[in-house]
């Protein structure tokens, strides 16, 4: 197990590297990711490419990986461009991208820009069973933001990512009864649906594109004023939970 002391390492410029570019982490495809928790409940079903951990750390778990290093706080801090890193990073395959036309519930992220709401939904979708498909030009999943906020949920996930071309022909394949969040839409009520559910939200500021808006029935949830608008994230958990019902479940 060799010891990284520098900042110019290859291995420590690897992956600030897959931390700050995009570009980058595609090229390799592999990502980022730190913490205890979500390496030890990663461990249980992926092997890693590297691990790295703060010299006097021991982990309470046991994981696979190609190599593991030791370092110092400091550098784990550069890696993770967090002040204060928990004591374990690790570098780990990006998940691939399934055939979601068969499934019984699809969340459609529409340009959702901030990670920490893409994060957020994306770990609700897995609390609740949904799969998603991510419209182009929505923020990257693998940003390191959206990552912690999903708390490891982009690894269990059944995703899909496409163009407005792509959604439109997984729709007609799928048959699915189509909702769409719209401040303007009806009162959403508990639904129980036996056909499948693709519940669409939009981008924070300019909402749904407009084939979404024309295919889809607008809903909304009854909020009190002087309250003019929910958190997309927050807004999503609550469609996810009341679409989520079936007849059959």
């Amino acid at each position: 197990m060799s010891y990284l002391s520098s900042l110019q390492h290859p291995i420590v410029k690897h992956l600030v590297k897959l931390r700050q570019n995009r570009a980058y982490r595609y090229e390799q495809k592999t990502v980022l990711i730190s913490g205890i928790k979500l390496i030890r409940e990663l461990s249980q079903k992926f092997s890693f490419k590297n691990i790295l951990v703060e010299k006097t750390y021991r982990p309470l778990f046991s994981y696979k990986a190609q190599q593991t290093s030791t370092t110092s706080l400091a550098i784990l801090e550069k890696i993770t461009g967090l002040e204060a890193p928990e004591p374990i990073a690790a570098e780990i395959c990006m998940p691939i991208f399934q055939d979601v036309k068969s499934s019984k519930r699809l969340l459609i992220l529409d340009r959702v820009v901030d990670p920490g709401n893409l994060g957020t939904l994306l770990r609700t979708a897995l609390a609740f069973d949904w799969d998603v498909f991510l419209v182009e030009g929505c923020v990257d999943l693998y940003n390191d933001k959206a990552l912690r906020a999903a708390k490891g949920a982009t690894f269990f996930l059944k995703l899909a990512q496409g163009d407005l071309i792509d959604l439109q022909n997984l729709l007609k394949k799928g048959s699915f009864h189509i909702y769409a969040a719209d401040a303007k839409g009806d009162k959403i009520k508990k639904i129980l649906s036996e056909k499948p559910i693709a519940l669409a939200l939009g981008n924070e500021s300019h909402g749904l594109s407009p084939f979404i808006i024309q295919h889809a029935k607008k809903i909304a949830i009854p909020i009190k004023k002087p309250v003019e608008s929910l958190n997309v994230a927050i807004a999503g958990a609550i469609f996810m939970y009341l679409l989520q019902g079936s007849k059959n479940e």
